[in-house]
């Protein structure tokens, strides 16, 4: 430990002596208790904080530096919220969790967004069926992938995966071992029997080809979901000429294997979530107001167990007229529904199956007079709104990968 602070702090003096900007108030100042406080900061006042000085954008680059801070963000989760608007994403990062279990509409201890943006967007990109990775979000634009920063406000427009592939599907994996997002494309309009794997920030310029050792399709109006270093996504495999059997493809990030895992039931259809670190296939039922799901067990076996429980909310708000639809699951177990649109407020459904109790929620800040008339919405209510719950702040920069 002493020796890895030796050469941190060597590596602030070297960086310091290189440049001539460097003020003397800062030399006498202890890098440690400067690091301390900077790691105390918003992510946002972070970012900011590297135009002020080099000596601090010296501390804020540093890899150890990012590793504290991404330590420290995985312990406070956020929900991150974005519409597009016209060529622009409006962006809101909330507090995950919020005290208050049983809030009604019009409550004012409603949660306060951490942070409210707004940015360019790539044109004709496509972002649904996608999920937050480590802090990064992967989109696609036809046959080429975007890979999104959200804390840095950063996009990076990766190189096309094969110039012969017309469109693809395009999934983010993080390996926690090794600390490395990597890019994972298959084409999406035929089977093929390898895929291409790009590593972030490894420098490379060109993509590596791997065999997925069962030829197989992904199902592009699916997504992927990446839990503990192993990716899964849905697909079709074609065991008879015309006849296609859907399965769970599992890729390790880490060894880059593929497998596939049979469905637990005769149905492509459902939701992929981590639900208790395992991945479960969630079926809703808005008809009834229930929900079924399975986790899996034990891939190797292809086992899964099931869970059904009934929904105690109507999934159509007279009030709000709007439908709430199953978007996805925090870290601490409940189910988030989100509003089809909203006008003049926003409201989210946290359902906990175990206690069988839920909660409405107002955010604030997301459809008030002020940003409404900042953004130009004006009266129009707001459609195809994304959520990413369990979002992390990642200090990475993608102009550096």
């Amino acid at each position: 430990m002493e020796q890895q602070e030796e050469k941190r702090l060597k590596v602030y003096k070297r960086r310091r002596g290189q440049s001539s900007s460097m003020s003397k108030p800062y030399s006498s100042f202890p890098l440690d208790l400067a690091s301390e406080i900077l790691l105390k900061l918003p992510a946002k006042s972070i970012v900011r904080s590297r135009c002020i000085s080099k000596l601090w954008s010296s501390i804020t680059t540093d890899p150890y530096f990012i590793k504290s801070f991404e330590t420290r963000s995985l312990s406070k989760p956020s929900l991150l919220l974005f519409f597009k608007r016209m060529d622009k994403l409006c962006v809101f990062s909330f507090p995950q969790h919020h005290q208050n279990s049983n809030e009604r509409y019009g409550n004012d201890s409603s949660p306060q967004p951490l942070d409210i943006y707004e940015m360019k967007c790539p044109k004709y990109f496509c972002f649904s069926f996608m999920e937050s990775v480590h802090g990064l979000i992967c989109f696609r634009k036809l046959a080429t992938p975007i890979i999104w920063n959200p804390t840095m406000r950063q996009f990076l427009t990766l190189t096309k995966p094969d110039k012969t592939w017309r469109s693809i599907a395009a999934y983010l994996g993080y390996d926690p071992i090794e600390g490395k997002h990597k890019v994972v494309c298959l084409p999406g309009d035929k089977i093929w029997e390898d895929c291409r794997v790009l590593t972030l920030g490894s420098g490379q310029e060109q993509w590596r080809s791997i065999k997925t050792s069962l030829d197989h399709h992904p199902y592009t109006d699916s997504y992927g979901r990446c839990i503990n270093g192993v990716l899964y996504y849905k697909a079709g495999i074609d065991n008879l000429p015309g006849q296609s059997q859907a399965v769970i493809m599992s890729f390790d990030v880490r060894s880059e294997k593929f497998y596939a895992i049979t469905l637990p039931v005769d149905t492509i259809g459902g939701l992929l979530i981590a639900y208790e670190g395992r991945l479960a296939l969630v079926h809703s039922d808005y008809v009834n107001n229930g929900i079924t799901f399975w986790v899996l067990e034990d891939a190797e076996k292809h086992k899964w167990s099931d869970k059904s429980f009934p929904v105690p909310f109507s999934h159509t708000d007279p009030v709000l007229k709007a439908k709430f639809k199953l978007s996805g699951i925090t870290d601490a177990g409940e189910f988030i529904y989100l509003p089809s649109t909203f006008l003049r407020s926003f409201y989210i459904k946290y359902y906990d199956p175990e206690g069988n109790s839920f909660r409405t929620v107002e955010f604030k800040g997301v459809a008030d007079r002020e940003f409404r008339h900042k953004s130009g919405l004006g009266n129009r209510r707001v459609y195809a709104l994304q959520t990413f719950p369990n979002h992390m702040d990642n200090l990475i920069s993608l102009c550096n990968t």
